[in-house]
C-alpha cells in the first residue's frame, strides 16, 4: 500500500512540474510582444460588437466561455495572462499542495481537499485582489476626469472630444478604459452602448451616474457641463467619506490580516525550526483531524472579520 501511495505521490509531483511549467510559460508569451495591447483591444472590441451577444464564439477561448467571472475580472484587472494561465496554475498548486502533505503522511482525503483549496481559492483571490484594487485607482480618478470633461465642455469641446481628452491626458487606469470607448465610438458603436460596456467593467454608482447625465441631458437638454461640475462635487464627497471610513476601519484590516497571516507564518517557522515537531505526533489517529478542523474555524473567523470592516460607500 505503501510503494502504491509513492507512485501517486510521484505521479503527482511530475504533473505539478509540467503544469508549473506550462504556467510559467503562458505568464511569458502573455507578457511578451509589442502587439499584445493592440490584440487586447481588439478582442475587447470584438467581445462588445453586439450588445449581450459573442461576435464569434469559435474563435473565443474555451476558458473563457466557460469561465465569465473569471475572465470580467481579468478584463477588469488589465491582467497580461489570460484565464487558461490561471486555471493551468490553479492545478499546479493543487498538484503541488497535495503531493506536499502526502509526502508528510496526510491522508489522501485531507491532502486533496487542501489542494483544491489552495489551488482553487488562492488564484481566484490574487485575481479578484487585483480586479477590486484597479476599480479603486478608477473610483479615486473620476472626480478628476469629471472635471476635465466639464472644463472641456466649457471651452466649447463637444463631449466626444471631452472624452478623448480624459482618454489622452488621464493616467491609468481611468485614461486607457475612456480612451477604449472612443475606439469603441471609432469602430462603430454608438456613445451609450460603448458608455455601456464601460459601466460593466467598472460597475459603480458613480459611472453609472455619470453615464445617465450624459443620456438625461442628450434627451431633455440642459447645461451638461454644470450637471458634470455638480456630479464632480458629489463624487468627491463620496470619495473623501470612503477614504474616512478606511481611516477608521484601519485596525481591523490590520486585524484581519494578522490573524490569516500568523498561523502560516508560525507553522512554517516551526517546520523549518523544528522539523519533527509534527512527524512525531502525526502517526496519531486523531493528529489529522484536528489540523483540519484549524483552518475551517481560520477562514470563518477572518471572513467573520473581513465583513465587519469592509462597508460598502
Amino acid at each position: 500500500m505503501s510503494t502504491l501511495l509513492s507512485y501517486v505521490v510521484y505521479a503527482l509531483v511530475f504533473v505539478g512540474v509540467v503544469l508549473a511549467v506550462e504556467g510559467v510559460w503562458l505568464s511569458l508569451r502573455g507578457v511578451a510582444g509589442e502587439g499584445r495591447a493592440i490584440r487586447q483591444r481588439l478582442a475587447r472590441l470584438r467581445r462588445h460588437a453586439v450588445p449581450g451577444e459573442i461576435a464569434n464564439p469559435v474563435a473565443e477561448d474555451w476558458f473563457e466561455r466557460r469561465l465569465p467571472w473569471l475572465s470580467r475580472n481579468l478584463l477588469r484587472a488589465r491582467a497580461s495572462f489570460g484565464p487558461r494561465t490561471v486555471v493551468v496554475a490553479g492545478l499546479a498548486l493543487v498538484v503541488a499542495k497535495t503531493s506536499l502533505l502526502a509526502l508528510f503522511g496526510a491522508p489522501l482525503a485531507v491532502s486533496i481537499l487542501a489542494g483544491l483549496a489552495l489551488g482553487v481559492g488562492g488564484p481566484a483571490l490574487l485575481v479578484s485582489g487585483l480586479a477590486r484594487r484597479r476599480h479603486k485607482r478608477f473610483l479615486n480618478q473620476m472626480p478628476q476626469a469629471v472635471d476635465l470633461i466639464a472644463r472641456s465642455l466649457q471651452a466649447g469641446h463637444p463631449v466626444t472630444t471631452a472624452i478623448a481628452v480624459v482618454g489622452k491626458q488621464m493616467p491609468d487606469p481611468i485614461g486607457p478604459e475612456f480612451a477604449v470607448v472612443i475606439e469603441e465610438m471609432t469602430y462603430g458603436l454608438e456613445r451609450d452602448q460603448a458608455m455601456n460596456n464601460l459601466v460593466e467593467r467598472f460597475p459603480s454608482t458613480e459611472l453609472r451616474m455619470f453615464v445617465a447625465s450624459l443620456e438625461v441631458t442628450r434627451e431633455s437638454g440642459g447645461n451638461l457641463s454644470e450637471v458634470f461640475l455638480k456630479l464632480a462635487d458629489s463624487i468627491r464627497a463620496k470619495a473623501q467619506l470612503r477614504l474616512k471610513v478606511e481611516a477608521l476601519s484601519a485596525e481591523g484590516r490590520l486585524s484581519f490580516w494578522v490573524v490569516s497571516s500568523l498561523p502560516f507564518l508560525v507553522g512554517g517557522a516551526i517546520v523549518l525550526l523544528q522539523p519533527g515537531y509534527y512527524a512525531e505526533v502525526a502517526s496519531d489517529p486523531l493528529f489529522w483531524p484536528m489540523m483540519a478542523v484549524a483552518p475551517v474555524m481560520l477562514t470563518l473567523g477572518a471572513g467573520t472579520i473581513w465583513r465587519m470592516v469592509n462597508f460598502k460607500i
